[in-house]
């Protein structure tokens, strides 16, 4: 199978380097900037030119691995700047979570199969980011020809593929943004709070890594529900006050993320089944009934 990359950003290093490691061909790599498209080239092993017109005519599965925002432009400058006999048959997947393979109308038209093939990982590092795709899933939405070309390379990856309906391709990425994006501001928020305590900046960032990865850990063995532990889950509706106190104390702009997600959580832990009807009431009371 004949592949090529449009992007050589981390996620277009990362997908290139695990499909050379499987052994597929890399036919083609286009990229905007000259540089990074040899940076990959070399990290591949690789000597081609940064050529739009090699990754298309060469391949029979295309990548876009492209920002959301430049993937539609692309599909229309690739049915523009092409004859139909260099795209006709051709498989081309774009990597966004977000967008549904609609975007990609334009090849379709000139008689390519098209589809989004999500990973469902996040790529923050250059180099080593191509091991994150093995074993991981990736959301799929597209033709059936795509469905099977994608399910060859999740295969050969040791992946799962998950099909998403492409009107809720946007509510699947935003669940993932959820998880992952928000993670992290999480972690900024807790930092934050840990700074005003009087903690320093060393201590505000590794005392509480071993608790993010123990929690990650436990909603992976135990599950979502049972994996709950804390003040809220107990019924603490006096330490919940106290925290919201010292909050609006110390760092009010936080209290409103505070009081939110306490509600929700009050909602889990009645699913758990750990709390009385008092200790909701208590709680609902402090936190603030929406």
């Amino acid at each position: 199978m004949n592949i090529g990359i449009i992007g050589a950003g981390k996620l277009g290093n990362a997908l290139a380097v695990a499909m050379n490691k499987l052994e597929f061909s890399i036919s083609g790599i286009y990229s905007r900037s000259e540089e990074s498209c040899q940076s990959l080239c070399r990290k591949l092993n690789l000597e081609m030119d940064n050529c739009l017109d090699a990754v298309i005519i060469n391949s029979e599965v295309i990548f876009l691995c492209v920002p959301d925002n430049d993937i539609e432009n692309m599909a229309s400058h690739i049915a523009s700047s092409f004859k139909s006999e260099s795209v006709s048959g051709k498989v081309f997947f774009h990597l966004s979570g977000a967008l549904s393979s609609e975007v990609l109308q334009p090849l379709v038209d000139m008689g390519a199969y098209t589809g989004s093939f999500h990973p469902i990982q996040t790529f923050a590092d250059r180099e080593n980011s191509w091991q994150k795709l093995f074993g991981c899933f990736f959301g799929f939405e597209g033709c059936d020809k795509a469905r099977k070309c994608a399910s060859k390379i999740a295969d050969k990856l040791n992946a799962k593929m998950i099909f998403i309906r492409k009107e809720q391709k946007t509510l699947y990425h935003a669940a993932a943004c959820m998880i992952s994006n928000y993670t992290v501001t999480l972690f900024y928020i807790m930092h934050e709070m840990l700074l005003k305590s009087g903690m320093d900046e060393e201590a505000a960032i590794n005392a509480f890594m071993p608790l993010l990865k123990n929690t990650v850990d436990n909603i992976e063995k135990l599950g979502y529900i049972n994996a709950l532990t804390g003040p809220i889950s107990r019924g603490d509706h006096k330490v919940v006050g106290q925290h919201l106190k010292a909050i609006s104390c110390e760092i009010p702009e936080f209290e409103a993320i505070y009081r939110l997600l306490g509600r929700e959580t009050i909602d889990l832990a009645v699913k758990k089944g750990n709390l009385k009807d008092d200790d909701v009431l208590s709680l609902k009371g402090i936190l603030g009934e929406t």
